[in-house]
């Protein structure tokens, strides 16, 4: 009597909640249970006013049903697939086993162990449903139910191993003041209906959570809304400020969407709306967040970002991805087939933290003045709220846009910088350095392309173009008879720290032909300790290919000794900085003197960069530094012209004078 109670009050609980909520996916399922189990036990309660075959047979296939309908309830409820077949699984054989029991062998035991083997399986399959798809919201709800259900597959489990071992009489039934499960029964009514109250929790908390979702989100696009912005944008505001860190807020608006939403109709134009929401979230990071505030107005929050030019990076992109024409399944009523394809655009305000303001609502605002401007000047473009960022990112990202297309068209030149050894005057290697051979501009230096290429990722590809192209070239210059040299080429820290150097430089070289020996690759200190005992292993690596490593710009990073005796290096490149001011400035003439002597005494070669005078040259010399690159000898010169200054050395006798006279005289130091 006590389970008709319970089922009923839950049964009349369940139906509220799917009248009130009928999109809801679950409680539906869950009444069904709750009426099948009434019957059922109804039916038992009736034993001896109706039929054993119905008392028996048809209340326990009703009891197992309302199981089988929770098992369902909870698959829809955690957004698993019905499986309706189920029914047939288990309550088909278990009807026919119990009729074959109650006509056939009319045993206690053999029903009640068949209905305790049915329930322990179904128990073990939906736990095992429950958690393969509970979210985290509903941890705690779900690990009760788990644990519930598997004290009833317990309690199941005890009663199928009693049955076993002391069997019941035949024709005696729970009615029966001697029957020993009546203990049984107690314990399950109170676990079952501790299990029914969970479920009312866990929809009480899905309906809480969707309540959330409806405040927090754009119901459209599923993206997230003005409120949830803000709370993302205040508390990205406190870490940036906390971290001395920039983030960006983007406004975005629809350029000719209008258009598009009065031809074809609010369907399609929703239907825009969700694919660019979508195309928008393509284009973020994970950190990243993109809301919509209403109408066709996006707004996106870049947080930890390194240069105000990201931003417009990413303006950049997601301008192009919404200029790419949409496909709409909703068309016009009157006309099916028209405007399937359609193309719209999109212009974008910037501001910045904390260059524009730290105000949450203020950088919202100015970034919305900024899309403005954007639109007055063209639409399809972007723009920042101060007018003098815009300029300089517009120019900054003109130039990367020009740099890409300078690696496609082979614009890239490498020109050679001639070593020189200390005592003798001869030239024993050359440091490879990139140019960029503008059609328009000229000769483009390195300083004002480098760190841009580094910012995009685009040095991968010009450090790997550069590393080839040099030993073609020293190939060359191998099949044309000259002296052996040695030919330097810088890695970036981006190039060491982002691509498998060592496949690399193998591969380069078993193309190229050139000798291993006579490459040298430079590094950075920075480069190098950002992960020293990855570092180790990569330089070992090398130096087993037999690569020559060098560290260049030495004394502007770390300048360790506890690093140097780590890392296989063979030469120590002092920076030009230290040489600027030999011989007027003291400090430096020590510093560089110490450099010199600590490279001996671990057994390193010296090499002094951007030595200019004469003086400079006698004091590296008087201190004793191996080699020497600078304007002295001759400024970074073109491949041919490289080929010259050897000859010309060849023919003088190895004398550096010699060669510097040649080189003056035909206009090329």
């Amino acid at each position: 009597m006590a389970y008709l109670i319970v089922d009923a009050v839950f049964a009349i609980a369940f139906a509220v909640t799917v009248r009130r909520h009928p999109t809801l996916d679950g409680p539906r399922e869950w009444l069904a249970a709750c009426i099948a189990l009434f019957a059922g036990f109804l039916g038992i309660c009736l034993r001896g006013v109706i039929p054993d075959f119905v008392s028996i047979v048809m209340a326990n296939s009703l009891v197992l049903a309302g199981v089988i309908c929770v098992w369902i309830g909870i698959r829809v409820f955690f957004r698993l697939r019905r499986h309706w077949w189920l029914f047939a699984l288990f309550v088909l054989p278990a009807a026919v086993l119990l009729g074959l029991f109650t006509t056939v062998w009319p045993s206690v035991s053999a029903r009640q162990i068949i209905m305790s083997v049915f329930i322990i399986a179904i128990s073990l399959c939906i736990i095992r449903d429950i958690r393969r798809q509970r979210g985290f919201a509903l941890l705690m709800e779900t690990n009760l139910l788990i644990g519930f259900l598997g004290a009833e597959a317990v309690i199941h489990a005890i009663r199928l191993i009693t049955l076993i071992m002391t069997p019941a009489i035949t024709g005696s039934y729970i009615l029966s003041p001697e029957q020993p499960d009546r203990v049984f029964f107690i314990l399950l009514f109170f676990t079952g209906t501790a299990r029914l109250l969970i479920m009312v929790t866990l929809i009480s908390a899905r309906l809480q959570g969707e309540l959330n979702q409806l405040a927090t989100q754009d119901s459209l696009t599923q993206l997230p809304n003005r409120r949830l912005l803000l709370e993302r944008l205040k508390h990205g505001i406190d870490v940036a400020r906390r971290n001395g860190k920039q983030l960006a807020l983007l406004m975005l608006d629809l350029d000719r969407f209008k258009a598009v939403n009065d031809s074809m109709g609010h369907a399609a134009g929703d239907e825009l709306l969700q694919q660019v929401a979508v195309r928008i979230r393509t284009r973020l990071r994970d950190v990243d967040t993109v809301a919509r505030l209403g109408g066709d107005e996006f707004i996106v929050l870049l947080e930890d970002i390194v240069h105000p030019e990201d931003a417009a990076r990413v303006a950049e992109d997601i301008v192009a991805d919404l200029s790419r024409p949409f496909q709409l399944s909703s068309a016009n009523e009157n006309d099916p087939e028209s405007g399937r394809e359609v193309k719209i655009g999109a212009s974008i305000g910037i501001s910045l933290h904390p260059q524009h303001s730290d105000n949450p609502e203020l950088l919202m605002d100015q970034a919305d003045n900024a899309m403005y401007e954007a639109k007055q000047a063209g639409r399809g473009c972007f723009a920042y709220f101060s007018e003098e960022i815009t300029t300089v990112v517009r120019k900054r990202i003109a130039l990367e846009n020009r740099l890409r297309r300078a690696i496609e068209q082979q614009e890239l030149r490498v020109f050679y910088q001639p070593q020189l050894d200390m005592i003798n005057g001869r030239i024993i290697g050359a440091e490879a350095l990139v140019r960029w051979q503008s059609p328009t501009e000229g000769l483009i230096p390195p300083i004002h392309f480098i760190p841009i290429a580094e910012e995009t990722g685009l040095i991968l590809t010009i450090g790997e173009w550069v590393l080839r192209e040099t030993c073609r070239q020293g190939q060359r210059w191998k099949a044309a008879g000259f002296l052996p040299l040695t030919l330097a080429v810088n890695v970036s820290p981006q190039q060491f720290r982002r691509c498998d150097i060592n496949k690399l430089v193998a591969t380069v070289l078993a193309e190229t032909g050139f000798p291993a020996g006579q490459l040298e690759l430079e590094l950075t200190e920075s480069g190098l300790m950002e992960n020293q005992d990855k570092a180790v292993e990569v330089l070992n690596n090398l130096r087993a290919q037999g690569i020559r490593l060098a560290i260049d710009d030495f004394g502007t990073g770390y300048s360790s000794l506890a690093y140097l005796k780590r890392f296989p290096v063979d030469v120590l490149k002092i920076d030009k900085s230290f040489i600027d001011d030999i011989p007027h400035l003291q400090d430096d003439m020590e510093i560089t003197a110490t450099i010199i002597a600590m490279g001996h005494t671990l057994g390193f070669k010296v090499l002094a960069e951007g030595v200019e005078t004469q003086e400079q040259l006698d004091f590296l010399r008087k201190k004793g530094c191996d080699a020497y690159q600078g304007y002295f000898a001759s400024k970074p010169i073109p491949a041919e012209d490289f080929a010259e200054l050897l000859s010309a050395q060849h023919k003088n006798g190895d004398d550096l004078d010699k060669t510097i006279n040649h080189l003056e005289t035909t206009g090329q130091s």
